[in-house]
C-alpha cells in the first residue's frame, strides 16, 4: 500500500469518525465502509462502524463490525467497551416489547453480555473512567430486570415465585452493589462526571423502592442527581424530570414541582416533567393546579395524538395500512398530527383517496 492510498484511507475513515460524532450515522457508515473496501484489516474503522450500527440499532451489522475489531485487534479495549455499552442499549431498545419470560430471559442475557464486555474493557483499561460508568449502568439495568418482577408481579415477567417478604426487605443484591462500586470508581478517575451521579440515582432509587420506607434512599437519590444537575454545565443531561419523578415518590412535593419546571424550561416538550408538575401541585393544594392539570392533559392528549399518527405513518411507508383516507381520522388529530399529514410526502396518497361508504357512516355518527 502506498503513503497516498494510506492517507486517504486515513482520510476517510476520521471524516466518517466525525459524522459519527455529529449523530450522522448512516453518512459515517457509508464512509467507513469505503475506508475498509481500500483496508480490509483495519480494526479501528470496523470498530467505529460497529459504534455507528449500534447507534441505530442495526444490530448483526454492529455485532459482526465489532467481532471482526477485536479478531484483528484482540486487546481493543475501546471496542470491548463501546460493544458493552451496545448490547445494554440493545436490550433498553427491545424493553416494551419484552411481554413474555423468554423475552425477559433475552433482556438478561443481553445485559449479561454486555457485562462481560465491559469487564474486559476494564481489564484493558483499568483508568477508563467511561468504562467503568458505561458497566455501573449494565449492572443498574441487570439490577432493574431483578426488581421488575418483584415491583409488579402481575407483569409476569419471570417464572420464578415470588421472594418472601424478607427477602424483599433486603438492602440490595450484587448487581446492585457491583453498580454502585462501578459508578464510584469512575466518579473516582473523574469527580466531575455528571452522568456518573445520574445513573447512581437511578441505583439509590431502585434500591429505596424494595425498602419498607422509601423516603430516606429517595432522598439519598435526589442529592445524587441535584449533584449531576450542577455538574451538568453544558445542560445536557435528562434529569430534571427523573428528579421531579423521584421527589414526587418521596413525598417532597415542592422541591418536585422545582424540577419539573427546570424540566419544561430546559424542553418545553418534556410530558414527563409537567405531569410531576401537576402532580405536585394538587398535592400541595394550589389554587391553580386545576387550570395546570387541565392544561397538562390537552399536552399530553396531543402528544398521544402525535405519536399515533406518526405509528401510522410508519405503516403508511411499510405498506401495512387499511388504505382508509386520512379524512376519517380528522377528528382525533392535533395541530401538530394535522401538521404532520398536511406536508410529510408520507400521506399524499391518502390525501386524494375519497372516504369509502363506512367511511362516511362512521364520521357522520361521530359528528351526531
Amino acid at each position: 500500500m502506498t503513503a497516498n492510498e494510506r492517507t486517504k484511507i486515513k482520510s476517510l475513515a476520521q471524516k466518517a469518525e466525525g459524522r459519527r460524532k455529529e449523530g450522522q450515522y448512516t453518512e459515517a457508515i457509508q464512509l467507513f465502509t469505503e475506508a475498509l473496501e481500500l483496508d480490509s484489516g483495519y480494526a479501528w474503522a470496523y470498530a467505529h462502524r460497529g459504534a455507528a450500527h449500534a447507534a441505530l440499532d442495526n444490530w448483526k451489522a454492529c455485532c459482526d463490525d465489532f467481532e471482526t475489531a477485536l479478531k484483528l485487534k484482540p486487546d481493543y479495549g475501546w471496542a470491548y467497551a463501546r460493544w458493552g455499552e451496545a448490547h445494554r442499549m440493545h436490550a433498553s431498545y427491545r424493553l416494551g416489547r419484552a411481554d413474555t419470560p423468554p423475552d425477559w430471559r433475552e433482556q438478561h442475557a443481553a445485559i449479561d453480555r454486555g457485562i462481560e464486555l465491559l469487564e474486559r474493557a476494564a481489564e484493558l483499561s483499568p483508568g477508563s473512567a467511561w468504562t467503568f460508568a458505561h458497566r455501573g449502568a449494565a449492572y443498574t439495568y441487570k439490577y432493574w430486570l431483578e426488581v421488575m418482577p418483584r415491583l409488579v408481579p402481575a407483569l409476569e415477567l419471570d417464572n420464578r415465585p415470588a421472594p418472601a417478604p424478607e427477602a424483599q426487605r433486603s438492602r440490595g443484591s450484587d448487581a446492585a452493589s457491583r453498580a454502585l462500586q462501578d459508578l464510584d470508581k469512575a466518579r473516582e478517575l473523574d469527580p466531575r462526571y455528571a452522568w456518573v451521579f445520574a445513573f447512581k440515582a437511578c441505583v439509590l432509587a431502585l434500591l429505596a423502592r424494595e425498602q419498607i420506607e422509601m423516603k430516606p434512599g429517595l432522598l439519598e437519590a435526589r442529592d445524587c442527581l441535584l449533584n449531576s444537575l450542577a455538574l451538568d454545565v453544558d445542560k445536557r443531561l435528562p434529569v430534571d424530570r427523573a428528579a421531579a419523578k423521584l421527589l414526587s415518590c418521596a413525598g417532597t412535593f415542592r422541591e418536585s414541582v422545582a424540577a419539573g419546571l427546570n424540566g419544561v424550561a430546559k424542553d418545553p416538550s418534556d410530558v414527563f416533567s409537567r405531569y410531576f408538575v401537576a402532580v405536585g401541585l394538587k398535592h400541595l393544594n394550589d389554587p391553580l393546579a386545576p387550570v395546570v392539570i387541565e392544561h397538562t392533559r390537552k399536552v399530553l392528549e396531543s402528544t398521544k395524538s402525535e405519536i399515533d399518527t406518526m405509528l401510522h405513518g410508519l405503516d403508511v411507508l411499510e405498506g401495512r395500512v387499511d388504505g382508509r383516507s386520512i379524512v376519517s381520522k380528522r377528528n382525533n388529530l392535533s395541530v401538530e398530527a394535522i401538521a404532520l399529514v398536511a406536508f410529510d410526502p408520507t400521506w399524499s396518497e391518502l390525501h386524494m383517496k375519497p372516504l369509502s361508504p363506512l367511511e362516511i357512516r362512521e364520521l357522520q355518527a361521530k359528528d351526531d
